[in-house]
């Protein structure tokens, strides 16, 4: 396509997400707007937040992307974006749309126990995935309808409940087998409707550099060739775009959910629940999540010495132990112990025990193989823009300040970490006076 200057973009912001089973139709809400712009957001600006799941900030250099090299040269690139702890699909991706760390936003792994509801959540479990009662804070798309602007989600972690009673406008539940192509091209339709009910929130999301780098690893061949798609994905969705009479309004920003890296099978190390009884595990792998069944106090300490020793590749915490840096304490849902391997040690089951290597995610967000891509570009966004590594929960503020809404209370994330990328001057949206949803 040809190129045209950066102030003619839309800001796209893109953010990675990984989902559950299928739906291939655009499903409607029945609350929030109810499909209609408030006549004051007729003339705001839109935005699009792609997610781009698996997707390492450093394809950037290692791999051909002709359309996200345009973004970064004529917008703003993060050196990496950090996602928030544990570095797994659903956590990051609902930190991204709340802008809020796991501990708050409650949904703290892709697997969980509630010790009250005395109940598991589970991304494979639909009855969960869509219970809004399980999801604090408030995403974006939630903000947006609450506040009169008609919002759309092609797939999004926490798009198919009704989060406080809300979903966005349109949403699909999620299917794997719908190509990408479908997907831009729903998102274009969707800005093309007449203005009264034309979506100013979407967000759009791809699998395909994180269904490669499992399946091969993060610098595979079939790696290269995922990312190649997606960028071309990306370019689809810019042509459709800029051939929109209003899409000097539309916003587009690129980030990711988490990275990717080798699991070493021998470094496997087996957590046998024979052996230490009474306890429950949730999540294992990169980081294992651990409930105590029976016992008070004591027994948690001393069942923390003891898998200390069993698990020499790992750190072992009580919750409230949980380094700060981590955000990862204050919820119950995380466990009564934290296991976190070393980078590229996991923590498995007895009958679990890999034979070869694998290639996954979920390790300490500070560890550069789990670093996302950020990038966005704009008419908001200043050219040639360069950030430090910054944490995920920045995102969400940035969103708002786009769309000229305020934003939630409880939101972690501050808009002075990403300011420096836009032009003009920041509204600095104060929080609307509203307890957080329990």
């Amino acid at each position: 396509m040809t190129p045209r200057s950066p102030a003619a973009f839309a800001t796209v912001l893109i953010v990675s997400a990984c989902l559950g089973p299928s739906r291939a139709h655009t499903e409607r809400a029945t609350t929030g707007t109810g499909g209609l712009n408030d006549a004051r957001w007729l003339e705001a600006p839109y935005v699009v937040l792609v997610s781009l799941d698996g997707f390492r900030a450093d394809y950037l250099d290692r791999f051909p992307t002709p359309t996200l090299v345009r973004f970064a040269n004529g917008g703003a690139r993060a050196a990496r974006m950090i996602p928030t702890f544990p570095t797994k699909t659903y956590p990051t991706h609902y930190s991204v749309a709340t802008g809020m760390y796991s501990e708050h936003h409650g949904i703290v792994g892709n697997r969980f126990w509630d010790p009250v509801r005395h109940e598991a959540y589970s991304i494979s479990d639909r009855a969960t995935v869509e219970d809004g009662t399980w999801y604090r804070g408030e995403p974006i798309w939630v903000t947006a309808e609450r506040q009169g602007m008609v919002a759309a989600c092609f797939f999004f972690i926490g798009s198919e409940a009704p989060v406080d009673g809300i979903r966005p406008t349109h949403w699909n539940r999620y299917d794997a087998s719908i190509p990408n192509e479908t997907r831009v091209d729903r998102v274009i339709e969707w800005l093309s409707l007449p203005a009264a009910t034309r979506p100013h929130m979407i967000t759009l999301y791809m699998s395909d550099a994180d269904d490669a780098g499992h399946a091969e690893g993060p610098f595979s061949g079939r790696t290269r060739e995922a990312v190649s798609r997606v960028d071309a994905m990306l370019g689809r969705l810019l042509e459709g775009i800029e051939a929109l009479p209003h899409g000097d309004r539309v916003t587009v920003v690129v980030t990711s959910d988490h990275g990717m890296m080798r699991a070493e099978a021998d470094r496997a190390q087996v957590l046998d629940t024979t052996v230490f009884r009474g306890i429950r595990v949730s999540e294992w792998g990169p980081y294992a999540s651990v409930v105590i069944e029976d016992g008070g106090p004591q027994r948690a300490r001393r069942l923390r010495d003891s898998l200390a020793v069993a698990l020499p590749e790992a750190d072992v915490w009580l919750r409230e132990e949980v380094p700060g840096r981590l955000h990862y304490r204050a919820d119950p849902r995380i466990g009564d112990l934290v296991v976190l391997a070393s980078p590229g040690a996991t923590v498995v089951a007895p009958d679990r025990r890999p034979v070869r290597d694998g290639f996954s995610h979920g390790w300490d967000n500070q560890t550069p193989d789990m670093g996302a891509v950020f990038l966005a570009m704009g008419a908001r966004i200043r050219p040639g823009a360069w950030v430090d590594a910054f944490e995920s929960v920045h995102v969400y503020p940035l969103l708002a300040e786009l769309l000229g809404l305020e934003t939630a209370e409880g939101v972690d994330g501050r808009l002075d970490v990403l300011a420096p990328i836009l032009t003009g001057a920041t509204s600095r949206p104060r929080p609307r006076p509203r307890s957080r949803p329990r």
